[in-house]
């Protein structure tokens, strides 16, 4: 809430006109409120085609690169393999490698100016949702009949989720272009070679479709990884303690952390949004260790306990003994780049599934993230 006497001062890329036009005559707080809503409404259109842009882009340059693979495996074999091919054929390859290079250069500074463009959009939009946010105590009795804030808040929450869905697929993407569309071109290549050795020695054929097999089976232990990451169908099958059990282990294999999972009183299963909320919340805690935590051992603990009023509640708790963080410091952050973690854990829970959420941390002695979330009748 703005103190008595305090100025506002309203920054965004354009500004609103605080002044009637015609005359000096200041805006009411209601027309501001007003003003500010419909830019954030702006705002928040904006992004979404930004977004879309994105994602198309993205695609774009996702073909290209695998454009790109295709033709450095065939210069490969053009240079092991040169006397098999005209300078006609070798003109034609360095010249479809010039032509992707130069395609995937420009569209990765077109994608590049997207990722700023939606960087400065979200600051204005968050810069515009702190200004209706600020100016909702001084409409006195207007704004909840209006309710003006309900859908602001609304339309924050939507706007958050849509770009957490779209941050997800983002990396997604980039995962199976860097994993298994990498491999399964590779396989291609290797398969065009054993084709070949067919006709000139089917010993070393031989021992290449063994190693192709090999190759094979690891690209698709990836690709099952991947699908368990995106939605574990055992979550559903088998319930959340043993999707928990095997989740942990394979982060463990994958990252070296030592990961202790605690689970007490989880006899029961719970509704099902309940069980993929709480999966995602301490997929998301586990995932901000590996990242920025530089720890060694993490611990979740997960249970049903009696809460202060009587009611019970599920307990769950990431803790790790990383390098831990200033909490004040990230929460502080105007950017947003650094509690974006933070912020979505706490939309899980607080907003999902009606708990509470808390979080400790200090530089040297480790972060523990914790939930209350009430148990569903």
């Amino acid at each position: 809430m703005l103190a008595a006497g305090c100025r506002l001062v309203y920054l965004v890329s354009n500004p609103l006109e605080v002044a009637v036009a015609g005359n000096d005559t200041p805006l009411s707080v209601q027309d501001l409120h007003a003003r500010a809503n419909a830019d954030l409404e702006k705002a928040r259109r904006e992004l979404n085609e930004i977004e879309a842009l994105l994602r198309q882009t993205s695609n774009e340059v996702e073909k290209l690169q695998q454009r790109e693979l295709t033709v450095s495996n065939r210069l490969r074999d053009l240079d092991v393999n040169i006397d098999r091919y005209t300078k006609a054929d070798i003109k034609n390859f360095y010249a479809s490698a010039q032509e992707v290079q130069m395609r995937l250069l420009t569209m990765r500074g077109q994608l590049e100016q997207l990722q700023y463009r939606q960087q400065a959009t979200k600051a204005r939009q968050s810069l515009l949702f702190d200004l209706v946010t600020a100016l909702e105590p001084l409409l006195g009795a207007a704004a909840p009949a209006s309710g003006g804030g309900a859908v602001a808040g609304g339309g924050e929450l939507i706007a958050d989720i849509i770009q957490a869905q779209e941050k997800e697929r983002l990396r997604i993407s980039l995962q199976m272009h860097d994993g298994p569309a990498q491999s399964m071109s590779n396989l291609v290549l290797r398969a065009e070679i054993c084709q070949r050795l067919l006709d000139r020695d089917v010993d070393m054929a031989r021992a290449e479709l063994g190693a192709l097999k090999g190759a094979i089976n690891t690209t698709l232990q990836d690709t099952r990884r991947f699908i368990f990451d995106l939605r574990p169908m055992i979550l559903d099958d088998l319930g959340l303690v043993p999707t928990l059990r095997r989740y942990v282990q394979q982060i463990g294999e994958k990252s070296k952390l030592e990961v202790n999972l605690m689970v007490q009183n989880m006899d029961m299963r719970l509704p099902a949004h309940y069980e993929v909320a709480i999966f995602r919340f301490i997929q998301e805690a586990l995932n901000n260790v590996v990242k920025h935590a530089n720890a060694t051992q993490a611990r979740v603990l997960l249970g049903i306990r009696d809460g202060t009023d009587g009611s019970r509640q599920i307990h769950v708790s990431v803790e790790d003994d990383g390098s831990g963080f200033h909490v004040s410091e990230v929460l502080a952050d105007d950017s947003g780049r650094r509690n974006m973690g933070i912020a979505t854990l706490r939309q899980q829970i607080e907003t999902l599934l009606r708990g509470e959420f808390g979080i400790e941390s200090a530089v040297g002695r480790g972060t523990r993230v914790e939930a209350a979330i009430p148990l569903p009748m």
